[in-house]
């Protein structure tokens, strides 16, 4: 036998070195990549997930530590003892995981300033092992909530709240059903507009061949399928762009709009179908005050739904319900007083920020203030004006589908700005640009919000 055939390969270009160093850069690069590749999973920022490997790479004793993140892969490489290791991690369970997002932060924040691979590993195993916090039932019921909420929000009635809770309940059943066995989300989101929207049509249709209600109630159809409104990536994808991740943010965005052309075909389709009017539902005429009262309930039902969406942890769920609940009404009662759209979402957005950052520290900071600012943000995020915009785009009416584009535009942008000067002003992180790859330069002295 000879020489080459009784020693295994060493993993390494340099074959001066000893077979332990390789083994160890092997673990250390690897426990690396596997805490970027469950951050990745659940759905955490370009930024964060740099940031939270190269904290990792200090603690396990690797000196550089280069990193690329898109939106579904991760290339590293490791350098240690003149050695070095590069790896691509490939991740294509796309989700969202707002508590998982949490538990990482807090597992890499709390960091000693050494530890061992395998105990490192032994934790991230611990952490991915940790069980689904809500059965598909509880998703459909807050998703049916929540919708519900934004029909009251969006001048929805009685009959159009309730209609909207059945049809956004069942959609969002056959959503994480078909993302159990992993269809395609373009798929999944063509079908679970089809199946919500079209049993909101169909069921105000029946009840009004019944003699129940009049025809004018099918202004809410598009509210049935805001749970369909990819909000979570939406606002990380702009936070990616605010860091000049643009691989990364790029990505998210594109993964965005292939989203919501999806679902706007099935509202298309459906408006086409059964010829449903497009137009805005009319103000309803409540006392002032009553009328406050449930905008701010249905703000904070709306957020609570999207953070349990968001796969957030329950104290953290309701923290976004009444963030939302103090701010979104607010926001609309400026922009029903003249203040322009944009510029209350804006100052909205930063307010949910603002607020974040002030409850964190209440928890220790174990929520991250994107669990706490994201879902209630979303209350903001202009589903309904989006929907219909394509839905005219597609009828070739083109005035108002252009001009529901741009404000739906304007407020997108609104909102990714009103988070990052929230960043710039509460995390000096975000302020200035630090060299992320010299594990020994990595600032250790922050928590990982």
């Amino acid at each position: 036998m000879t020489d080459s055939e009784a020693a295994p390969a060493t993993n390494s270009i340099y074959l001066g070195s000893t077979r332990f160093q390789h083994q160890y850069l092997v673990a250390q690069s690897g426990v690396v990549m596997k805490l970027g590749l469950l951050l990745l999973k659940s759905g955490a920022s370009a930024y964060r997930i740099k940031t939270s490997m190269a904290r990792l790479a200090r603690a396990v004793g690797l000196e550089e530590h280069h990193s690329q993140v898109t939106f579904t892969e991760i290339t590293t490489s490791a350098y240690a003892s003149g050695n070095f290791r590069t790896e691509i991690g490939e991740q294509r369970a796309l989700g969202i995981s707002a508590y998982r997002i949490d538990l990482l932060s807090d597992f890499v924040s709390n960091l000693p300033d050494k530890i061992k691979p395998s105990e490192a590993l032994q934790r991230l195993e611990e952490i991915e092992n940790f069980p689904h916090l809500y059965q598909r039932w509880m998703l459909a019921l807050a998703a049916a909530v929540a919708c519900a909420g934004f029909a009251f929000l969006n001048s929805g009635g009685i009959v159009e709240c309730l209609v909207v809770l059945v049809a956004a309940g069942l959609g969002q059943f056959l959503r994480t059903t078909f993302m159990k066995h992993e269809v395609n989300h373009f798929a999944i989101w063509f079908l679970c507009g089809i199946a919500s929207a079209g049993f909101y049509i169909s069921s105000i249709w029946a009840m009004h061949q019944l003699g129940w209600i009049g025809f004018n109630h099918m202004v809410g159809f598009i509210s049935s399928i805001l749970f369909l409104v990819p909000g979570f990536p939406l606002v990380t994808g702009m936070l990616d762009l605010a860091r000049f991740d643009f691989s990364a943010g790029l990505q998210r965005l594109t993964y965005v709009a292939i989203l919501l052309s999806s679902a706007s075909f099935a509202v298309w389709i459906l408006s086409y179908v059964f010829q449903v009017p497009l137009e805005v539902a009319p103000s309803m005429h409540l006392d002032p005050w009553f009328h406050f009262g449930l905008r701010v309930l249905a703000s904070f039902v709306a957020a609570y739904g999207f953070a349990m969406l968001f796969s957030a942890m329950p104290v953290s769920c309701l923290w976004a319900g009444v963030i939302a609940a103090v701010v979104n009404p607010l926001r609309i009662l400026a922009t029903e007083s003249g203040v322009p759209p944009q510029l209350a979402v804006f100052c909205a957005a930063l307010a949910v920020a603002a607020l974040g950052d002030f409850i964190a520290p209440l928890h220790h900071r174990r929520y991250s203030r994107i669990s706490l600012s994201v879902p209630a943000v979303v209350t903001m995020v202009p589903g309904v004006t989006f929907y219909r915009s394509m839905a005219y785009l597609s009828n070739g009416q083109l005035t108002p589908a252009v001009t529901g584009m741009v404000d739906a535009l304007l407020i997108f942008c609104a909102i990714g700005l009103g988070l990052v000067f929230a960043r710039f002003i509460m995390d000096p992180s975000w302020l200035f640009n630090h060299d992320l790859q010299k594990t020994r330069t990595v600032n250790v002295s922050y928590h990982l919000r």
